[in-house]
Parts: structure tokens; sequence; C-alpha cells
């Protein structure tokens, strides 16, 4: 059509106002569908744009586009239940009000789509609403870092956790977490996963950290059991020994000694010796062992886990 004519038929007799008549019907029937705005404008003329197959009106200014004519609804809501697809874009606030909610797009880890600054949706993998920041994925609404440790009175893993058991776990799956602790407890497979902490059976010390206490420990490493260096008292109660001797006087000789037997010997002496000395002996005396096979205060098991 020729989305031309300004709907006033002039004077004509014949073909000729048959022919002008025909494009004035032909311009309504088609609502004045071009790829052109019509040049003769009105208030309120309604105008097809052919290129993106919008439905304008004139406002005695401008076209305003009323919506797509070849989409069901115009591309607008109903006003119950509305659905919508592809992308709405808004230059101004969007402001909902009653006492419903707002439902975000939910899906796995894996099906997140190609990001923008400021995305937000619920990971389903994840179990958390996750935000894009413009150079990675992060959870949101949670005001608990990454990579915080607590101790937890059950032995169900809560959501948003993982158990301190030492496991490889995705670095991709788990980015938030990987950015926080890294390779600190281990590499995983040294590419895709990395090393969760394990402290199953143990316990937890403050990192010194130049402190002095617990000198020359490096962050995250551990420390096999021991005790600390000290004595053990032991009393010995004083004892004799009877001895049976000769009393000889002083000076130089002799004494002559006949056994049961008949036999005698000559046992020579000097008046210097002075005294006698006895064979060792051992007292008899030790300590039991006591204990059993660590050195452990009072305490109660709970398992630990980590903020992902």
């Amino acid at each position: 059509m020729s989305n031309t004519h300004d709907f006033d038929i002039g004077n004509a007799v014949g073909a000729t106002f048959r022919a002008d008549l025909n494009n004035v019907l032909g311009d309504i029937q088609s609502t004045n569908r071009g790829s052109s705005e019509p040049t003769t404008k009105v208030t309120g003329k309604l105008w097809v744009n052919s290129n993106n197959n919008t439905l304008n009106i004139y406002d005695g200014t401008n076209f305003i586009n009323l919506g797509k004519v070849d989409t069901a609804e115009m591309g607008h809501a109903t006003t119950a239940s509305p659905s919508f697809t592809g992308t709405i874009t808004s230059a101004g606030d969007i402001v909902m009000s009653g006492n419903g909610s707002l439902q975000l797009p939910t899906g796995t880890t894996a099906q997140r789509p190609t990001p923008s600054t400021g995305d937000i949706r619920f990971n389903t993998s994840l179990t958390q609403f996750e935000g894009y920041n413009g150079s990675a994925w992060g959870e949101i609404a949670n005001g608990v870092p990454a990579g915080s440790i607590f101790t937890f009175a059950s032995t169900t893993v809560p959501s948003g956790y993982l158990e301190c058991n030492g496991s490889a776990v995705s670095r991709s799956t788990y980015a938030s977490l990987f950015s926080a602790i890294g390779t600190t407890h281990g590499s995983g497979d040294g590419s895709s996963t990395f090393n969760l902490p394990d402290l199953r059976g143990e316990f937890v010390r403050g990192w010194d950290h130049n402190r002095g206490v617990d000198s020359g420990r490096s962050f995250a490493s551990s420390q096999s059991d021991q005790n600390e260096s000290h004595n053990h008292s032991l009393t010995d109660p004083n004892h004799a020994h009877t001895q049976r001797g000769l009393a000889l006087n002083g000076g130089s000789g002799s004494v002559a000694i006949t056994l049961g037997s008949g036999q005698s010997y000559q046992i020579g002496y000097s008046g210097s010796q002075s005294s006698v000395t006895t064979g060792s002996s051992s007292t008899g005396i030790s300590l039991g062992a006591s204990g059993g096979n660590e050195s452990r205060p009072r305490n109660l098991a709970l398992m630990y886990v980590i903020k992902f």
C-alpha cells in the first residue's frame, strides 16, 4: 500500500476517483503499513511499522510504539498471571506492591546463563541466591563469608555448607570457597578440584601469627601430640647391709684361717686398710606406666563444617 494518503478524496470522476478511493481504503485496511512513517500525520493516526512489526499511534508529536502485531497480546502482559519470554528492559525502577513475592530464575550451576554485571538467580546446585559482580558468580543475601568454619550439633550437613573432611571438590562449583581458601589444604587434582580442611578427630588451635606461644608454625599446619617436658620425684628409704669381718689391730701381719675341711690359709693385712667395699645391688624400685594412646582434655564430638 501507499502509506502516503491523507485520507482526503479530491474531486474526480470515473477511474481517477476510484483509484483515489482505493488508496484511502488500502491504507485504512493495512493500518498505514509501511517501512517509514506516514507523511500525513494526524493525532491518533495508527501506523504499522513493517520493519519491526509494531503498531504505533501518533500523539501529535511522535509515533508511540503500542506493541508487536505478530506477538500474542502484542507482547503486553494480560491483567492476570502474565507470562513473558525474552528480555524485558526498563530504564526506570520496577515497583511492586501487595503482599506477593518476586520469583527469581532458578537453575543448576551448569545452567548459569552468559552473565552481565548485576544478574541475580537462585542456584539449585548450591542451594543459594547468587549474583554476578562482573567477574564471578557469588552468594548473596548471606552475611557469612565463604571459608568460615563452625561446629555443628548434627550429623547432617546444613544447606550452604560442606563437612570439613578433606574431600576434593570442584573449583568451579564452589568458586567462592575456592577464592577464599585456595589450595591451602590441598590442590585436589591440580586443575579442577581443591581440598577441604580435614578436621575429623582434630582439635583446632589458634594460629600463633608471631605471638610466640606456638612459634614456628605456618598457617593451617598440623601438629602431632606431645607432653610438655617434666620430672617425676622418687623417694628411696635408707637401708643397711650387715657384713661379718675380722677386727684387726693396726700395723701389719697375717692371720691364719682354718676352713671346716681342715685346710688352713694365711691372709695378710695391713693397718692402712680402713674400709671394706661390698658388692653392688639394685633397689628393685620402678615407675609403672599409665594412661591411653594419646593426650587429650575432656571433649565433646561435633562436626566441623565450612561455608561455601
